[in-house]
Order: C-alpha cells, then structure tokens, then sequence
C-alpha cells in the first residue's frame, strides 16, 4: 500500500511539472484563423489544400510528352479548363493528341500564357487545335479547326472562352507567338 502511494503521489508531481513547462493561455501566441474556427458539425477530417498548379513545366515540350505525370491535355488543371470553355462533349472530341498526331513544342505567348498545339497526321492544314492558358489553369482559351469544305480564302477558327459563346477568328488555329491571338473576322 505504501508503494501505491508514493506510485500516486510520483504521477502527481510529474503532472504538475508538466503544466508548469506549458504557457498560460493568457500568454500564449494568437491562435490562427483555422485554429479559432470551430470545426463544422459533420466534419471528419479537414480537406486537403488544393496544390497550387504551375503548368510551365511544360514549356518546350511536345503536347504528347508526359511532365510530373501527365500529358498536357490530361493534366487535370487543363482537362477541367477545356471542359469549362467546350462544354459539348462531342466538339471538345476535336482537342485531343491521338497516336502519330502531330504536335509542335508548347511556346510562351504575350501575356505570359502558355500554347499548346495539335494536328491530324497528313492532315493538320484541315484538323488541328489549340489551347491557351494560364500557367495556373486559368483563362483558358481553346481553338478547333476544322477546314473541310473552306477554300484556302476563307479559313476561320472556332474559339471557345468559359462562359462565352463560341466565336470564329481568321485562319487556323495557332501553333506559334506569332500567331496569337488569333484576328478577329473583318467584314466587308
């Protein structure tokens, strides 16, 4: 029994040591705002942050090389930025790398935004497209060329913006600076 007691009275004293070291609330540093925010009922774990994208890695490779992963057209920031801009299905078919596609090494343009380009093999003066976008995913824009049936006086591409309408710009679609952005059509 005495041995339980001085067990007891052992634990009690290493207690107090204990929150002798810890610091007064009173003098502690401010919580965060995460940490003052009480959880939300239901919560069982917080979510993950989003991981910041940076889509320049991409820079000066081909559209088919895979970077951190992924080919640029299945890097989930881009999937979800074409699918915003071409929310058909069936024309977002159009911007896609197939096998032995041709593709040209993705460029900076002004603005800072990066391009990306595709084209049918033996036929990318009639199927190709682009897409340009911001290195974090953002202000998408993608273009889809398809020239059957226009004569080589009349080239006009579609471009597709989140929110927009499709609208059609002179030529094909982008491969280079140069060429971006696309002219709008001039009538008369």
């Amino acid at each position: 029994m005495k041995n339980a007691v001085l067990v007891g009275v052992a634990l009690l004293a290493l207690t107090a040591c204990g929150s002798e070291a810890e610091t007064p609330v009173d003098q502690a540093a401010p919580a965060t705002e995460a940490q003052a925010a009480p959880a939300a009922s239901g919560d069982v774990a917080e979510a993950p942050a989003a991981a910041a994208v940076d889509l320049s890695a991409y820079v000066g490779k081909y559209p088919f090389d895979v970077v951190n992963g992924h080919r640029f057209l299945d890097h989930p920031a881009v999937k979800a930025a074409i699918a915003a801009a071409v929310p058909d299905a069936t024309t977002r078919e159009a911007v896609k790398f197939e096998e032995n596609g041709l593709g040209l090494p993705i460029v900076r343009v002004d603005g800072g935004r990066i391009l990306a380009w595709g084209g049918a093999k033996r036929a990318e003066d009639r199927y190709n497209w682009a897409v340009v976008i911001a290195s974090d995913g953002s202000k998408p824009e993608v273009c889809i060329y398809d020239g059957v049936g226009y004569e080589d006086d009349f080239q006009a591409a579609q471009w597709f913006v989140p929110g927009e309408g499709s609208i059609m710009k002179q030529g094909k679609c982008p491969s280079a600076d140069e060429d971006y952005p696309a002219a709008d059509i001039a009538a008369g």
